[in-house]
Order: C-alpha cells, then sequence, then structure tokens
C-alpha cells in the first residue's frame, strides 16, 4: 500500500466514525456496516487476503468505537507503507 492509499483509508475510517450513532439502523434500515467498510477500501487492492480481513475488522471497530481503536487503525495502515514510499 502506498502512502496516498493509506492516507485515504485513514480518512474515510475517519469519515464513517463521525457519521455512525448507534440507533442508525432504527433511522435507516438498510445501513450496513459492511458497505461502509466496502467503501473505505475501494481503491485498495493490493493488500494479501489476510491484511485485508484484519483491516476490515479494525475499520470496523473505529466506525463504532473510533477512540478505542484509531490508533489499532493508524499503526496497522502505515505498517502497511513500505518504508521507501513514506
Amino acid at each position: 500500500m502506498n502512502r496516498d492509499a493509506a492516507d485515504e483509508v485513514v480518512q474515510k475510517a475517519g469519515i464513517l466514525a463521525v457519521l455512525y450513532y448507534p440507533e442508525i439502523h432504527a433511522d435507516d434500515p438498510e445501513y450496513s456496516l459492511a458497505n461502509d467498510v466496502t467503501w473505505a477500501l475501494e481503491d485498495v487492492d493490493e493488500l494479501s487476503d489476510d491484511d485485508r480481513a484484519v483491516l476490515v475488522d479494525i475499520i470496523s471497530r473505529v466506525v463504532i468505537d473510533p477512540t478505542g481503536n484509531r490508533e489499532a487503525l493508524t499503526e496497522f495502515v502505515y505498517g502497511l507503507v513500505p518504508d521507501d514510499t513514506q
């Protein structure tokens, strides 16, 4: 993953976290956290299946509890950026 893609993932996760609230399912029965996470990763295609699975999990947790999970997101995402592209 390059630095621009990493920045985009973190920014999109932040947007989703700001827009999420616990009652969203009542207000929007068609809401899907999985769809939101897919959107956050739509331009990231160079991940292994294992890294993608971890990232899906972390982004999901960030959306629901940003304060408790944002550090894990940034560490993981920027850990995927090769040193020569940072």
